[in-house]
């Protein structure tokens, strides 16, 4: 059938055959992805936001309405470079046939121009040899065309050819002998495209990728590390305002979108400050942060077999995490109408100082699509996944990741029955044992023999956060407050909360913590606090001088922990070597 126009219906099963192409390439796409760095999720962000067209957007008969809703759910599926560079395009297609209940093809070779000049201005520095390259030339139709149907098979020759060219125009495409993963994408969805106005269906064959190639190297130098992303409604500012205001906090800055919505992407290395910043400008509904280091560490070909992961309640310094390839699951701290990346989009620091301001906050575990999108794109790089969470008395977070594993015999679930410090070294004895190269049964029964000697001691200044929260009920906070009452908190050996010792000051509260610790020899201990590093010095050495031995990290605790520890708090995690209760 010859379409010399397009109505909505078209328009919708064309963009649907094109997205259902691109989706099936994700993989290979993840696999060549080595610009603007190698954190092999280009395919996955593409994927995202076809799948979220297909799941969102409505047909229509009206082209107009059709294309909005195109647009629409494109901005609210959009990731990564690739992704949000494609919703601005579409948004750009919207933006031009506004209000056109059909379409001819003159008027869309039209928008067609008006979207790509979209797509560049979104971008602070454009660079050719990537996707806007091939948005521009497969554009570039100088021939008269009669039909939709030869242009898109115009359009999708000449995108062939030009990302063919890609390898040669970026050094580090060149180098790894590939195309440029993004735009190789959107060659794919005009195949899609294509395919459908030549057979009329819109689920594409298997067809091999344009350019099929091994990635010999993932050579990456960070400058920033978080990839970090927003979703703003209510915008005051516009989307040349932002990319002036929000340039100096990073690099690879994308605004895409409008007052009403509108999406940004940068890497920076504060993405807490970023989305601080962020607040001034409008509401901010949707956060995503992806740490590229580790992202990186997941694509190499030689890291352990086994990944380890964990829950941002696991309290370890950054830098061991790093050294042992610990991937994190992040918690979502809710703040008045604003939803949180636990460590990653807040951390202690800056949710101490939103505290003030703040009339309610809360703690949820890491949402499906999170934990979904971070264990499925470990599968693709591991043998083997080995996940540890916080103690599954005080969280949902168990439970959300229990149906995945069910399903995924290589997802192997451990309860820590701990928390903060305490789950940080039970993660970090798993972490040693992967290192050391050790078997996944030996690993799993080292984790029962460290969890079940591990325990964490903590002293609150006060309950009333602990109370706020519902950790503990009003009426013992109310006792506490009347006596002046400085708890010793820890939690049971099946991860329950408790009251483990009670003292009438912080003085007497450390000397009730230096007691239990002198009750069975210990293995090894850390330190963790809510902004209070030198108390935590302090007991420290006096631990040390009872152990003779150094802490293994001293660090601040998580935004949740802290929501409910409250300012001042300290804490003391301790591995014994035999069995505590």
């Amino acid at each position: 059938m010859e379409f010399v126009t397009f109505e909505g219906n078209d328009l919708y099963h064309a963009f649907l055959s094109g997205a259902r192409k691109l989706i099936s390439i994700k993989h290979h796409l993840n696999n060549i992805n080595v610009f603007p760095v190698p954190d092999g999720d280009t395919g996955s962000n593409m994927s995202y936001l076809m799948q979220t067209i297909i799941n969102e957007a409505l047909p229509s008969e009206d082209f107009s309405e059709t294309m909005d809703s195109i647009a629409t759910a494109a901005l609210s599926g959009s990731r990564g470079n690739s992704g949000i560079i494609i919703s601005e395009y579409f948004n750009g297609l919207s933006e031009k046939l506004k209000g056109k209940t059909h379409v001819k093809l003159d008027e869309f070779m039209d928008a067609v121009k008006h979207a790509i000049k979209k797509a560049y201005e979104a971008i602070m520095n454009p660079v050719e040899g990537t996707i806007l390259t091939i948005l521009r030339k497969a554009a570039e139709v100088t021939t008269p065309q009669t039909s939709f149907n030869s242009y898109f098979k115009t359009s999708l020759e000449q995108a062939k050819q030009a990302l063919k060219e890609t390898t040669e125009q970026l050094e580090v495409l060149k180098k790894n002998g590939v195309v440029d993963a993004g735009a190789e994408g959107f060659t794919a969805f005009l195949e899609g495209i294509n395919y459908y106005l030549e057979t009329g269906k819109t689920e594409t064959p298997n067809l091999a990728p344009v350019v099929e190639a091994i990635v010999v190297s993932h050579d990456m130098v960070v400058t920033e590390r978080y990839c970090t992303e927003a979703l703003l409604i209510h915008v005051n500012r516009s989307s040349h305002d932002l990319q002036s205001l929000l340039a100096e906090m990073g690099s690879s800055l994308i605004v895409s979108g409008h007052s009403d919505k509108m999406r940004i992407h940068i890497h920076t290395d504060f993405p807490e400050k970023f989305f601080l910043k962020l607040r001034e400008y409008g509401q901010i509904v949707e956060q995503k942060v992806d740490d590229m280091i580790r992202q990186q560490q997941a694509i190499s070909a030689s890291h352990p077999r086994i990944a380890i992961v964990t829950d941002t309640i696991a309290d370890l310094p950054l830098e061991i995490m790093d050294e042992y390839q610990i991937h994190r699951l992040p918690m979502s701290l809710m703040v008045d109408d604003t939803s949180y990346i636990d460590r990653f989009s807040i951390t202690t620091d800056t949710f101490y100082d939103l505290m003030p301001q703040t009339k309610k906050f809360s703690s949820s575990q890491p949402d499906p699509k999170t934990i979904e999108r971070t264990l499925e794109f470990l599968l693709d790089h591991y043998d083997d996944i080995i996940v540890v969470t916080v103690a599954s008395k005080l969280s949902g977070t168990y439970n959300a990741i229990l149906h995945m594993a069910q399903d995924e015999k290589r997802i192997h679930l451990v309860d820590s029955r701990q928390n903060s410090g305490a789950q940080g070294l039970v993660v970090l004895e798993a972490a040693k044992q992967i290192a050391s190269g050790a078997s996944l049964e030996a690993v799993l029964k080292a984790l029962e023999s460290v969890i079940a000697r591990t325990r964490i001691y903590v002293s609150v200044k006060t309950l009333k956060y602990m109370v706020r929260q519902g950790r503990v009920s009003k009426v013992t906070g109310l006792l506490a407050k009347l006596m002046n009452l400085k708890p010793v908190i820890s939690l049971d050996a099946e991860g329950g909360g408790i009251i483990r010792e009670k003292a009438f000051s912080l003085h007497q509260n450390e000397k009730k913590i230096l007691k239990l610790i002198k009750k069975a020899p210990v293995d090894q201990f850390g330190m963790v606090h809510a902004l209070a590093p030198k108390r935590a010095q302090k007991l420290a050495e006096r631990i040390t001088e009872i152990t003779g031995k150094k802490p293994l990290f001293t660090t601040t605790i998580s935004p949740i922990v802290a929501m409910n520890a409250g300012i001042g708090a300290i804490g003391v995690a301790l591995t014994f070597k035999t069995e505590v209760k």
